[in-house]
């Protein structure tokens, strides 16, 4: 562990890189050139190798998540990274996933690549895929019990922790041997940087990871690690702030619309579990409405919530699931919860969903 652990996740996010040298500006600069002179230095030779800005963010990423992290283009690419690198004969899969995962595992199992099996059916060198919590539902999978039990049979446990982010959750601290996350959620924050990372305990595992990622050409883009590595600095603010509107919001919904899905709530059913392995419950909430026409409906009636894809920016989302992933619920929103104040949301949500309005 890098002797900064000791250290405040609201100090790290501004100081863990501080012994990287990059010229005397407080900001480090964007670095777009390709190749490096090596007349002048030695530490750096060719992009898709070295880059000091990635270097940077990998420091900071690592301090947070209590390991070493390797950063890539996309959460996707991180997720084909670590399949490529463990090539486990089989792996298992949470029922609630996000989408895009389930479609790479089940490609490379269409090409002999891997077999999709239960998880008591794993055995030494396969791999388990925990995403805590998961997409759209926000189940919450107990990552302690999960990973000693794989542990006992050799099977490597991986686990998706965007929706947590490092302030919230910490998987290896848990016992998981790998985390990855979509950098352009939460992470980057501001919706506006493309990326991913993966995240291990072990320095020289880390190490296998970017060879891996040269060899396959996964390098991400010099803006984006630099959109990252601003976004990051104030990571803890952000998902804190959001977490808390998330839970007042939740708290609002519940009894009022069919079905919230929340870690916050006492009716969650994994509500026990993520009281104990996370620090708050997310910004992320999904409701189910009676069938996909009220849900297409409320979110095109929806003022303040922008109607998108994706989440974790500064700007609150929604999104009819069920049109970009046919396997979600028919009826079910999915809300990503920004900066604006909680009242607006609320009342937002009021007349879209035509419910009774917040108390003032």
């Amino acid at each position: 562990m890098p002797d900064d652990a000791w250290l405040d996740p609201h100090t790290l996010a501004v100081h863990a890189d501080r012994e990287l040298a990059d010229g005397p500006g407080i900001a480090p600069p964007i670095h777009a050139a390709t190749s490096y002179d090596r007349s002048r230095q030695e530490e750096f030779v060719y992009r898709r190798s070295e880059h000091p800005t990635t270097d940077r963010l990998e420091a900071v990423l690592g301090a947070l998540e209590g390991g070493h992290a390797v950063v890539l283009p996309s959460g996707m690419s991180a997720a084909m990274l670590v399949l490529r690198h463990f090539r486990p004969r089989r792996v298992a899969l949470p029922e609630d996933l996000y989408h895009g995962v389930r479609a790479l595992v089940a490609e490379e199992a269409a090409a002999g690549a891997v077999e999709i099996a239960a998880a008591d059916a794993l055995e030494d060198g396969d791999l388990i895929w925990i995403e805590t919590p998961s997409n759209p539902r926000l189940r919450v999978t107990e990552i302690a019990a999960i990973s000693h039990e794989a542990k006992q049979r050799g099977v490597t446990t991986v686990v998706d922790s965007t929706f947590a982010t490092p302030i919230l959750q910490k998987p290896l601290a848990l016992g998981a041997d790998v985390v990855i996350h979509s950098s352009t959620k939460f992470i980057g924050g501001h919706s506006d940087a493309m990326g991913g990372v993966v995240v291990v305990g072990a320095a020289d595992l880390a190490d296998e990871f970017r060879y891996r990622r040269m060899v396959d050409g996964a390098t991400p883009g010099s803006l984006d690690v630099w959109l990252t590595l601003r976004g990051v600095r104030t990571l803890p603010l952000r998902v804190h702030r959001q977490a808390e509107t998330a839970l007042e919001v939740a708290r609002y919904l519940e009894g009022r619309v069919a079905k919230v899905w929340y870690p916050g709530l006492a009716s969650h059913p994994e509500h026990a579990v993520a009281q104990l392995q996370m620090r708050h419950f997310g910004a992320i909430l999904s409701i189910e409405l009676a069938n996909g026409a009220a849900a297409e409906a409320a979110v095109k009636k929806l003022r303040l919530f922008r109607q998108a894809t994706s989440l974790g920016g500064v700007e609150s989302l929604a999104e009819w699931r069920r049109s970009v992933n046919p396997a979600a619920p028919e009826g079910l929103i999915r809300f990503s919860i920004g900066l604006e104040a909680p009242g607006d949301l609320m009342a937002d949500l009021a007349q879209a969903l035509d419910i009774d309005p917040p108390r003032p």
